[in-house]
């Protein structure tokens, strides 16, 4: 008995050709870029298998969202909500990926069988990220920069957020600022530090004198381990670093826990010392004291990323783009004038 043949389909139409499914639907939604060779390579596959697309390509698109083990914090939480949003409103597949780095990402990317990535906070996978692209995988990052084909991202300008809440804590007569450091030390949070040495420099202060390094925390993984490192960085600094008159942490997690630290050494905020965050997450303005913070526009990023990889794969863009988003100074009731003012 003769064997049944298996009804075409873009599937089967992007492994014969030997592209992605992104490749593929871009050359049958007429996209604008797109070769002239690509586009021979996947018009024979179709006319060979007498593939007629129709409407249902347009509801195939399936976008991975990639985030590291253990880094589901409120941060890409926030990230994802607007990405679940975007994926919602344009009918796409969304899935979460936690990729872990054992295999090849192009070859995972394939199992999953995507039509394009969206990346949050994937500094530690650039060259693979590039890998995708180079094989006509459309990839969005979400807080890192990468350049080159088929490639966009949407980041904030980390050292101006950072400078902006420096000098308000200034404004507010603080010149004794601590500054609470973060792991991994990623792009984002090495300017964060330029920008906090700079600062210091500027108005005659030591950067050392008052810089607290990361302090990891390798038996807390995902949320809770920044808000530990935070209160275990606080409580060394006020054992043997010297007085502040405020502590500006390099993200909220790292305040939370800066605010426990100050309550278990006796230390009112603001009225002894002053406490500020960067990130704006959702618990912030639930601290008593409110958290003067940094907003970060996550969930515009999140549903922006979804939004600009459906309208490239849909033909309505011709590329991705590349964008620092302004962040916000969120003013609250966690700084105040020095004690000694």
């Amino acid at each position: 008995m003769p064997r049944k043949s298996k009804k075409i389909n873009i599937r089967l139409v992007a492994e014969e050709a030997g592209v992605s499914l992104a490749s593929v639907s871009r050359v049958l939604n007429n996209h604008p870029d797109v070769s002239e060779a690509l586009r021979r390579q996947v018009m024979a596959v179709v006319e060979k298998n007498n593939f007629t697309p129709d409407k249902s390509v347009e509801r195939l698109l399936r976008i991975s969202v990639i985030v590291g083990v253990g880094d589901i914090t409120d941060y890409i939480a926030t990230i994802l909500t607007g990405m679940g949003l975007a994926a919602n409103a344009e009918g796409i597949e969304l899935s979460i990926q936690r990729y872990t780095g054992r295999l090849p990402l192009l070859r995972v990317c394939r199992i999953w069988r995507c039509n394009a990535v969206a990346v949050i906070s994937g500094a530690a996978w650039l060259d693979e990220i590039s890998t995708l692209a180079a094989a006509g995988i459309p990839c969005m990052l979400v807080g890192t920069p990468l350049e080159g084909e088929l490639i966009g991202y949407f980041c904030t300008d980390s050292y101006h957020a950072m400078l902006q809440m420096l000098k308000y804590v200034h404004s507010q007569g603080h010149r004794r600022i601590a500054y609470l450091c973060a792991e991994p030390p990623n792009q984002s949070y090495q300017e964060r530090v330029r920008a906090y040495r700079e600062f210091m420099a500027a108005i005659g202060e030591s950067a050392d004198r008052f810089l607290v390094p990361p302090c990891p925390i390798g038996h807390i993984d995902g949320i809770g381990r920044d808000k530990e490192a935070g209160y275990q960085q606080t409580v060394q600094f006020l054992k043997g670093q010297g007085r502040a008159t405020a502590f500006v942490c390099a993200n909220d997690e790292i305040a939370f826990g800066c605010y426990k630290a100050c309550f278990d050494n006796g230390l009112r905020i603001p009225e002894d010392i002053s406490v500020a965050g960067c990130d704006d997450q959702s618990f912030a303005k639930y601290l008593s004291p409110g958290l003067t913070t940094i907003r970060l526009p996550l969930i515009s990023r999140g549903k922006r990323a979804i939004h600009c990889l459906s309208d490239y794969l849909r033909g309505k863009q011709s590329g991705l783009p590349r964008e620092y988003l302004l962040p916000e100074l969120v003013i609250r009731s966690s700084v105040a004038a020095p004690p000694d003012a």
